[in-house]
């Protein structure tokens, strides 16, 4: 499950032992992400608010979600990790920054969330947690090497083509 939400992920701390080392991290992360509920069950928090607000929401946003990670480093969560998180709020500012589409993605992705995810991780197996993340960011390089050099093949083959 290192990449992906399931409905137990997402419903509000009751009854489990919070590491106190980032009982703030998942206060945060539960404002910021899930605090509020729809009818229908949709969770979403503050920063989908808050990423609402033209041209600075998103920044917002994301210069929040770096508490997360600051505590991260604090706890010695490994560069891997550290830069998936970083990955996660860049996924979610990057695309949160497309009018109206980008802030119904900003709810759904969840950064926050995935960041408090991947810490509690690192705590309780961090080997494990290590491994995975390592071949995220290896597939999430490879997905943009890809996103840059079809483009560039492609047009290299139209200009061959019409030349």
């Amino acid at each position: 499950m290192p990449n992906s939400l399931s409905d137990q992920d997402l419903k509000p701390v009751s009854g489990e032992l919070i590491d106190p080392r980032i009982a703030d991290v998942e206060g945060l992360a539960r404002w910021l992400d899930y605090a509020f509920v729809l009818p229908g069950g949709f969770r979403f928090g503050l920063a989908g608010i808050i990423g609402l607000i033209p041209g600075i929401g998103d920044i917002i946003d994301a210069l929040i979600s770096l508490y997360i990670v600051n505590r991260a480093l604090q706890l010695g969560v490994p560069r891997a990790g550290v830069a998936r998180m970083m990955l996660n709020i860049a996924i979610e500012g990057i695309a949160g920054s497309i009018p109206i589409a980008g802030d119904v993605f900003d709810i759904a992705f969840k950064a926050n969330r995935r960041n408090y995810l991947l810490l509690k991780n690192y705590l309780e197996a961090p080997r494990r947690q290590h491994g995975h993340d390592r071949i995220f960011l290896l597939v999430a390089l490879l997905l943009a090497a890809a996103g840059v050099a079809l483009p560039i093949v492609g047009f290299a083959i139209l200009i061959r083509r019409f030349t």
